[in-house]
């Protein structure tokens, strides 16, 4: 089962240096989301990220900077997509938006190349946000064209229920950046969910 990591949407003691741990140990997709951020301090978290690692960054904002680093994977929020301001995709980007109802798959998503749905359980950085009603997951949507990522409440306790939902993979954001070591806590993550794709 794939994983993508999003970033803490605020600040984060050493995150440079936790990122690019997090890529050597062989994270392959991660969300830079930082909605409070100008575009200066945008530029400089990644001038900090090691340039072999910068195309497996998706940007959630500043996307002009994308050119400057190399970096072809671009993430439209809701609002977007639903305002009909995304650019049309050039040979060589990958797409991602994030959806929350099954109504959303009435929209016509087909540029987009992968999904982030949920929360999928009740969400750990927002605690307002519950989860989803289990019967309504993407394993019943007939359109199975598009990746589909579970986001929202997945710890090491549950995420291995993320399969059995019928999702494509996980995304992590929440329970990672509320550990004291990220990085152990994503290894951990990655060891049990290889375990249950060799048992599978």
């Amino acid at each position: 089962m794939e994983m993508i990591v999003v970033s803490n949407p605020v600040p984060f003691k050493k995150e440079p240096e936790i990122l690019n741990e997090l890529f050597d140990q062989g994270l392959l997709v991660f969300h830079l989301r930082k909605p409070e951020y100008t575009e200066t301090e945008y530029r400089k978290l990644l001038k900090e990220i090691k340039p072999e690692h910068h195309q497996k960054i998706a940007l959630h904002q500043y996307h002009s900077l994308a050119a400057e680093f190399g970096i072809h994977r671009f993430h439209y929020p809701e609002k977007q997509r639903t305002e009909r301001v995304i650019p049309p995709k050039l040979k060589g980007q990958t797409y991602s938006t994030s959806v929350h109802y099954l109504e959303d798959f009435g929209q016509n998503l087909s540029c987009f190349d992968y999904l982030l749905m949920g929360p999928v359980f009740n969400s750990i950085s927002k605690t307002e946000y519950k989860a989803m009603n289990h019967k309504n997951h993407p394993n019943q949507l007939n359109n199975n064209t598009i990746k589909i990522f579970g986001i929202g409440g997945i710890t090491p306790g549950n995420g291995l229920k993320i399969q059995k939902y019928g999702f494509y993979g996980a995304a992590i954001m929440g329970y990672l950046w509320q550990q004291k070591d990220p990085v152990t806590a994503y290894q951990l993550l990655k060891k049990e969910w290889n375990t249950a794709d060799q048992l599978s």
